[in-house]
């Protein structure tokens, strides 16, 4: 019997552990520069949020985070080609609204990855009913900014959820 109770709480940890792995210093960047972003979309800065993009499309392509997980590799694969993607959306985009769209995919790409990784720190997860018919985001602040609208509806939605500590 202990045998049994034993080897079924050595999968249940190790099942755990492999649901919810962990990048902290990717996942860190990938944080930093998508907050600077939205920062940027809540003040109509196009130039601005490009230049965050940058350094966040430079996260998704080359760190080793993104391109190696033989552990869960479709589960990833499809993952890390959606973000991929919609990086290359906002990397093409040529205006705000374009942007904006792309930026709608990255969002919801980094929630994802924030719910199945954990985080350390304090983030909320936004909600505007208003942008395609409902749109999520990540903030740093409980207060509303909303990217997706920038000065014309700012403070357009709730924080729905605290993520992280």
């Amino acid at each position: 019997m202990k045998t049994i109770l034993t080897a079924l709480l050595i999968v249940l940890i190790a099942f755990s552990v492999q649901a919810q792995h962990s990048h902290p210093e990717h996942l860190e960047t990938l944080v930093e520069e998508y907050l600077n972003m939205k920062t940027s979309l809540t003040s109509d800065d196009l130039e601005s949020a490009q230049t965050h993009l940058q350094a966040f499309s430079s996260e998704v392509k080359n760190s080793s985070e993104m391109n190696h997980h033989e552990e869960h590799s479709e589960q990833h694969d499809m993952h890390h080609r959606s973000m991929t993607e919609a990086v290359h959306q906002a990397e093409n985009a040529d205006d705000i609204e374009t942007f904006r769209l792309a930026f709608r995919e990255i969002s919801e790409q980094l929630i994802t990855a924030l719910e199945n990784q954990g985080y350390e720190g304090d983030l909320f997860k936004q909600y505007c009913p208003m942008f395609e018919g409902g749109t999520e985001w990540i903030s740093d602040k409980e207060e509303i900014e909303n990217p997706f609208y920038g000065s014309q509806m700012h403070n357009c939605g709730e924080t729905v959820e605290k993520i992280g500590d």
